[in-house]
């Protein structure tokens, strides 16, 4: 069995180091290891391929320790206060000191009221997004009024052209097409009719007035807004408590009790937040589907001769847009995983290959630092996952029975060659 030469083993000291079969064993130890994890990243990006809605969302939301915050940061509306129209409430004027008084004599009772910003639930964001998504509406679906006058006319001349093919095909005796024809200018005489009775602007109005009285009495039902801002304040002192000095910070992680007090009070929060959040959800894509279907009501592909093949969007607060990094992560991974297993299993570009691998298992690894309590356990896996291919990287593990071996071969020669004239240089 004939090896490549290695930087940092000189070739003639193996038959003292190492036995032939301990040789063989090692080779074939490298070779089951690319193997074992170049099948594991095939086989995750195929499923994350195949599954093909996956998201690292979940992956971020669970990060913790220190890297957490910029993890958090790369969700759409992480803490879901845009989502439940969360905004700071504007700050009381102060009042107007007679300066008759004696500050001295009239000294009142000290603020008890807790320090800090004051939050309160306004959806003018929302409703401002919806205004923006009424008109794509309009413009998506052409429903403008000198747009529904030029269609209305369209469709006129489309019925009188019909109405002279019948006349003909009546006259030639076809009675199949006659019957076509027919059928095509009742389909023409009914979007007309549509499009003269239709009001879109009023329409769209009163769905748009409807969702907005429903998303109202959503947040300012008194449980649900009570549920809300408490939430929030609930996340003010808790992260108050966290930034009142290093060592309160550490000793409250440290000790178990105060550990698992955060983390009950994290998941309440969490918790009432998602309900009310998959609630207000609704209600956006209410909107949506509503207007979409409403549009579509008033086009046809008799127009245009194809139906349409996209509806128009909203943007919402807590979908991942195309130009967030959250978007492209989604998108690159999976062939990123794919293409990792495919190229470690052919033995192809090994080296840079384990490298790029190991690089993404280290930002999988900082998601659940090891010292951070409540860590998920899992995580000693990537790391051990982390250090084969470290170690395959460092000996080149496609040159073991991989498609490297013959890649040095064929573009090697010249290390082997200085890696001989380096021996015997040592040797005289």
């Amino acid at each position: 069995m004939t090896l490549p030469p290695h930087p940092f083993i000189n070739r003639r000291d193996l038959p003292g180091m190492i036995t032939r079969s301990q040789l063989k064993w090692i080779f074939l130890s490298l070779v089951a290891l690319r193997l074992i994890v170049g099948f594991h990243f095939f086989t995750e990006g195929k499923n994350k391929i195949d599954q093909g809605d996956w998201s690292a969302a979940p992956f971020f939301a669970a990060a913790k320790g220190p890297l957490a915050p910029f993890f958090h940061s790369l969700l759409p509306d992480w803490s879901h206060r845009e989502t439940l129209c969360v905004v700071r409430a504007p700050e009381p004027k102060p009042e107007k000191k007679d300066s008759k008084v004696n500050p001295v004599v009239n000294r009142g009772p000290e603020s008890k009221e807790p320090a800090g910003p004051k939050f309160e639930l306004n959806p003018y964001r929302a409703f401002g997004q919806w205004d923006i998504f009424m008109e794509d509406i309009l413009v998506g679906y052409r429903l403008k009024q000198s747009e529904m006058a030029e269609r209305i006319e369209k469709m006129d001349r489309e019925i009188k052209r019909l109405d002279t093919e019948i006349a003909a095909a009546q006259a030639g005796d076809n009675p199949g097409l006659e019957n076509d024809l027919v059928r095509q200018r009742d389909q023409r005489v009914a979007l007309k009719k549509r499009l003269a009775e239709a009001d879109p602007v009023f329409d769209l109005l009163a769905i748009l007035k409807r969702r907005q009285d429903q998303l109202n009495d959503y947040l300012f039902f008194p449980k649900h807004q009570d549920e809300i801002l408490k939430s929030v304040a609930d996340e003010n002192r808790l992260a108050g408590f966290l930034r009142d000095g290093e060592n309160r910070s550490r000793s409250g992680k440290d000790v178990e009790s105060l550990r698992q007090q955060i983390e009950t009070i994290n998941y309440e929060i969490r918790s009432v937040r998602s309900k009310h959040a998959t609630e207000i959800q609704g209600i956006w894509n209410g909107l949506e589907e509503e207007m979409n279907a409403y549009g579509l009501q008033l086009s046809s592909p008799l127009e245009t001769g194809i139906a349409m093949g996209r509806q128009v969007p909203l943007a919402k607060p807590f979908e991942i847009k195309p130009t967030t990094q959250l978007y492209w992560i989604n998108t690159i991974v999976p062939y990123f995983d794919l293409s990792v297993g495919i190229l470690l299993l052919l033995g192809l570009f090994s080296r840079i290959t384990s490298l790029a691998a190991a690089g993404f298992l280290l930002g999988i690894i900082v998601t659940q630092p090891l010292w951070v309590p409540g860590h998920d356990p899992k995580i000693i896996w990537n790391i051990v996952e982390f250090g084969a291919l470290l170690v395959m990287a460092a000996l080149v593990a496609g040159r073991f029975g991989g498609l490297d071996y013959f890649l040095y071969r064929l573009f090697g020669k010249g290390e082997a060659e200085q890696s001989q004239e380096a021996q015997q240089a040592s040797s005289k």
